[in-house]
């Protein structure tokens, strides 16, 4: 997501690191997210279930929940990142993709061993208001970067945008059994396998920018990826109070 020259910087370099990332991204990476705490398309239904009983109030410009429940979800969505564990969830999502795509897998390894690409994340999305350490913020990411790349674009969301799809995916993880209460180590393997997703994704939107063809194969691989995780993107569309169904 890229609302100036410096957030150009993640596209750059993950496509110097990896430059069959784009038909990497449609081609595999959506089975590689495989939370041990939950299985996606649980959370999924849920998500679908709360944004049709939001979906009045978001409609009308209201607010998209209580304001308190982002506040309650926080400390039980957030978690203490360990730089042990996540070189083990990236040397871990390298093996799942070399089963799949050897010579993507390569170009992944090359990355991850050259910088924490993770901790570059956080100065990317912290102007609007999200953060690399809580699980709600980096689903509320990927949950938008997926929804954008069907529309083949990829534009930075407002702060009001984030925040209310934040507070979306806050309710739907809350409810969603097993994750509350996960440890750190779980919650910190889905957060950053949604990153990684969310690298892919924007780097792949940007590179096609210009082939109408490629962004569309593009937007059908992230809808089937997406429905691999519960979510119907085009049942959907992104306003200033998050998620509502488009029909």
């Amino acid at each position: 997501m890229k609302s100036s020259r410096r957030h150009h910087a993640w596209a750059a370099l993950w496509l110097a690191a990896t430059l069959a990332l784009p038909a990497a991204a449609q081609n595999m990476g959506w089975s590689t997210i495989t939370p041990s705490i939950t299985g996606t398309d649980t959370l999924g239904l849920v998500l679908r279930e709360q944004m049709q009983q939001r979906a009045p109030v978001a409609a009308q410009g209201g607010a998209a929940g209580p304001s308190g429940a982002g506040e309650q979800a926080s400390a039980a969505l957030r978690f203490a990142p360990s730089k042990a564990r996540r070189q083990q969830n990236l040397a871990a999502f390298v093996e799942k993709t070399r089963r799949v795509d050897p010579e993507n897998a390569s170009g992944l390894e090359r990355l991850f061993a050259s910088e924490d690409v993770i901790e570059k994340v956080a100065p990317m999305i912290r102007p609007i208001g999200l953060r690399i350490d809580d699980l709600a913020d980096t689903y509320a990411l990927w949950w938008i970067s997926a929804w954008n790349a069907t529309q083949g674009i990829n534009p930075t969301p407002s702060r009001a945008t984030a925040s209310a799809v934040r507070q979306q995916a806050a309710r739907a993880l809350m409810a969603t059994p097993g994750i509350a209460g996960a440890s750190d180590a779980a919650k910190q393997e889905f957060a950053e396998a949604l990153l990684v997703q969310v690298m892919f994704i924007d780097a792949a939107v940007d590179h096609h920018q210009g082939s109408a063809s490629q962004l569309r194969a593009l937007a059908r691989a992230v809808q089937q990826g997406a429905g691999r995780m519960g979510l119907d993107l085009a049942a959907m569309r992104l306003t200033e109070a998050g998620f509502v169904p488009s029909r």
